[in-house]
């Protein structure tokens, strides 16, 4: 029997990272759908901007300037939400940042600071939003995890660590309510999107020397909203966002793991990173950057249909039949 989430229209949907990327086309879903809004991000400005977007589309909004990283920031946001609307339905732990760099080379501070607002700012929002759901018997919580929660890279450390952190914490969430009595009308969701076209990689802190871009295939940001909003209507403990990224979590599952070691360095030079040169420099990882918030980041290209199927195939095939080599190797061994 599928779970049911509470029905959209009227709901009261909290969001972080609201202000851009996969946040502020999440927000936009939720206001055609006739949901009460609380939009949170670092940035007012472009804050405000996404709210009178989703004003636009009839939804009530109620915007809270929070940093995620200060636990007493979001305790706040989790109050306005109740003094405003009288419940939080759902809660949405968006917020997150990035850094390119080799682990020698990246600052301390930079790194901490990636794993505090991607893991502990998630901790952060699921203690008040669990909290609230306590009170209520009821809600969604939906975590933003990453096809990096599945994979490793040797440049994005922190960001793998924080994404790995996330799934873990989500999965350890949903064991503890399915243990404690009352808490059937209580889920926890983990999305896990493949590459989306948004301005984090532009924001991102960058200790490489290279410009930082998204592997191809690459989604819209509305692909991970549109997930995000069937999680809450039928609420399953973790989703996959594009094949292409799940089919790289298999096949890397599979390959033996000296030779992902290897190869795992190369892949990612040859799809994540640009031929600009970039000076190092922390990005948005402390201080937001208004002027590159959007929903889109500018990354997709125009391409034949013809061109972009073959480039999903062949970022689906090739880990896939290196996995499936290597069992019959084992087998026939």
């Amino acid at each position: 029997m599928l779970r049911r989430g509470p029905e959209i229209a009227g709901s009261v949907i909290v969001i972080t990272g609201a202000s851009s990327g996969i946040g502020r086309a999440t927000a936009h879903r939720f206001a055609e759908l006739g949901a009460r809004l609380v939009l949170a991000a670092r940035s007012t400005e472009t804050l405000e901007e996404a709210a009178a977007e989703c004003r636009q589309a009839g939804a009530e909004t109620l915007v809270r300037q929070t940093d995620v990283t200060a636990e007493e920031q979001v305790q706040a946001l989790a109050r306005a939400a109740v003094e405003r609307f009288g419940r939080i339905d759902v809660w949405v732990n968006n917020a997150g940042v990035i850094a390119y760099g080799h682990f020698e080379d990246m600052p301390s501070e930079v790194f901490d600071q990636v794993i505090r607002t991607n893991l502990l700012g998630q901790a952060y929002g699921a203690r008040a939003a669990l909290e609230a759901f306590r009170r209520q018997g009821s809600g969604v919580l939906v975590n933003l995890s990453s096809v990096w929660g599945r994979v490793t890279s040797p440049w994005v450390i922190p960001y793998v660590v924080s994404k790995h952190g996330i799934r873990a914490f989500s999965e350890s969430l949903r064991e503890g309510l399915a243990a404690t009595e009352g808490n059937r009308r209580i889920h926890v969701c983990t999305v896990l999107p493949e590459s989306v076209d948004t301005p984090i990689f532009r924001h991102a802190a960058n200790y490489l020397g290279r410009e930082a871009q998204p592997p191809s295939p690459i989604m819209a940001p509305d692909r991970t909203a549109r997930a995000i909003v069937r999680c809450v209507r039928r609420p399953r403990g973790e989703v996959s966002v594009g094949h292409a990224g799940h089919a790289i979590a298999i096949g890397a599952g599979a390959i033996p793991r000296g030779l992902f070691e290897r190869i795992a360095p190369r892949l990612f030079e040859a799809t994540a990173l640009g031929a600009d040169d970039v000076e190092p420099n922390p990005g948005n990882v402390f201080e937001p950057q208004p002027r590159l918030n959007a929903v889109d980041g500018g990354w997709r290209r125009p391409a034949p249909r013809l061109g972009r199927l073959a480039g999903s195939l062949a970022a689906i095939a090739v880990p896939l039949a290196a996995g499936l080599i290597v069992r019959r190797s084992r087998h026939k061994g």
